[in-house]
């Protein structure tokens, strides 16, 4: 069975997280965090929800191996583009004046519906 970092590296790679620091830099953490998150070192409860959040993955699999990777959210595809995963990101570091920004801007741009 994979350890909890080996599956971090693998929702990485799926999630389109080739480089440790630009992880680092969406959760607000240090690389040496994520490296000794890969080395199966400590984790606080509230970084396991972000990440998890992050990379669209099941706490469950993340945790404790069981369970599929996309268990949490029955898996849609569509939901991996890299706009869904940049927007996942967005809403973990912007401000709510600065996602409300974001969604004003987005909404003036798209055609009417």
């Amino acid at each position: 069975m994979a350890s909890r970092g080996q599956r971090l590296v693998e929702a990485m790679q799926l999630r389109g997280y080739a480089k440790q620091h630009a992880l680092a830099y969406a959760l607000g953490v240090n690389e040496s965090t994520i490296t000794r998150w890969k080395n199966d070192g400590p984790m606080t409860l509230d970084n396991v929800v972000t990440l998890c959040r992050l990379l669209d993955v099941s706490v469950d699999w993340f945790l404790n191996g069981t369970g599929s990777l996309n268990a949490h959210n029955g898996y849609h595809p569509a939901a991996n583009t890299p706009l869904a995963l940049t927007i996942r990101r967005a809403e973990l570091v912007m401000t709510d004046r600065a996602q409300a920004m974001l969604v004003a801007f987005i909404d003036e741009i798209l055609p009417a519906p």
